[in-house]
């Protein structure tokens, strides 16, 4: 979305409700998305935290999963949204195929170093019909491992609460103060209102 199409956006959601002084203003971006006029015209419109799309910090991972992006990319891209955002969340997959549970730590204290607020952690799945899962059923790929998944997620866990950080969702862990709002209003059973293509909307009784 160019940046006049989302300050219209948001300019226009301000102008037709009341949106709290406290409100939670998310956008998600890919690292090689990022650069700091984007960064500049991001806070100027009123972007509050950021959703960035890290998913490992290893080389091997990213090439595996055909990502656009290089480790290096995802490093410069957090530092230099760390100079205008404090609110940050990343996400990260484990469970890769040839992810050992030292490289997978290595990702950890690798976010923990960069003093990021907010990991959203997501076993790798394969969804039926996808080029992953063809690859991996012709054996172009090996398969995920559900053992090495559970290992992993107890390690993120055991590693996280010593530095912390609270899991509040299944795969979601936050400083205290940087639990994403918007998360949250799904498990309190708040209304919702979704704007745009297969956007959903729920009002209290019914979705």
């Amino acid at each position: 979305m160019a940046i006049e199409e989302l300050k219209t956006l948001l300019e226009t959601i301000r102008t037709s409700y009341a949106v709290s002084a406290q409100a939670e203003i998310t956008l998600e971006a890919n690292p090689d998305d990022i650069n700091e006029v984007q960064l500049q015209q991001w806070k100027a419109a009123g972007i509050n935290r950021l959703s960035i799309g890290v998913q490992s910090f290893r080389e091997e991972d990213l090439q595996w999963m055909h990502r656009a992006h290089n480790a290096h990319q995802s490093l410069e891209a957090l530092r230099l949204s760390k100079q205008y955002f404090d609110n940050i969340t990343i996400d990260l997959i484990y469970g890769v195929p040839g992810l050992s549970n030292e490289d997978w730590k290595k990702n950890i204290e690798t976010a923990l170093s960069l003093n990021i607020p907010h990991l959203s952690c997501y076993a790798l799945t394969v969804e039926p019909k996808t080029p992953l899962e063809k690859q991996i059923r012709t054996q172009q790929k090996q398969a995920v491992d559900p053992d090495t998944q559970a290992v992993h997620f107890l390690t993120l866990i055991d590693r996280l609460e010593q530095t912390g950080f609270r899991q509040y969702e299944i795969s979601n862990f936050a400083k205290p103060g940087f639990e994403s709002k918007h998360n949250q209003s799904y498990w309190q059973g708040k209304a919702y209102l979704g704007i745009g293509p297969s956007a959903h909307s729920y009002n209290g009784i019914s979705r």
